[in-house]
């Protein structure tokens, strides 16, 4: 934490503050440390990340996905179809490959899509809704704004991000060299993560 705020300091300077540097700012009062100001979606990337470790079989799933893209069990190019059987979100050409929604032209700012064979998995195991959700999520605005769409795991799980929709939890990474999208994992987590139970003041 590299500021520190009083009684006397404007909210909106400090939340300023916060949103802009990504710093955590220690709140005191009397001298002590009383309170921290983070972002709210520094606050969910924690809380998602809490809750993942706490279950070690969710754990296992990442690493073992992580581990299925760096060995090649994968999809890329014209076998994303596989991500989406119904072809709802990949366009089939009529040669049989399959393009992501709109062909990419240079002037395109869409990231590429990697996936791994568990989320492929993992995406044909959600319920129908879920998983309608969760391709329209992976195959539109994940790929139109990957930073933007998710939260940044903290720990263990650094430099992952992590997006719920639905019921679903979308872990992903990037390369943002080539700007590409590494989809780890789609994970039914039902009401494991994402807890609501913060006041809004």
């Amino acid at each position: 934490m590299a500021a520190v705020a009083g009684k006397d300091d404007n909210v909106d300077e400090v939340v300023d503050h916060v949103l802009a540097t990504r710093e955590r700012v220690l709140v005191e009062r009397d001298g002590a440390p009383a309170a921290v100001i983070i972002s709210a979606r520094e606050l969910e990337g924690l809380e998602y990340t809490i809750d993942l470790l706490s279950e070690p079989k969710t754990v296992r799933r990442i690493l073992e996905a992580e581990a299925a893209l760096q060995s090649g069990n994968l999809y890329m190019g014209e076998e994303l179809a596989a991500l989406d059987p119904d072809a709802r979100f990949v366009v089939r050409a009529v040669t049989g490959g399959a393009s992501l929604a709109a062909a990419r032209s240079s002037a395109d700012t869409r990231w590429g899509l990697v996936g791994s064979e568990p989320a492929r998995k993992a995406l044909d195991e959600l319920q129908f809704h879920v998983a309608d959700e969760a391709r329209r999520f992976i195959f539109g605005q994940l790929l139109i704004d990957p930073i933007g769409s998710g939260v940044e795991l903290h720990g263990f799980l650094a430099r992952r991000l992590a997006t719920k929709v639905e019921t679903a939890l979308v872990i992903y990474r990037l390369d943002s060299v080539k700007r590409v999208v590494r989809l780890v994992e789609v994970l039914n987590i039902g009401g494991l993560v994402g807890r609501q139970d913060s006041r809004h003041w």
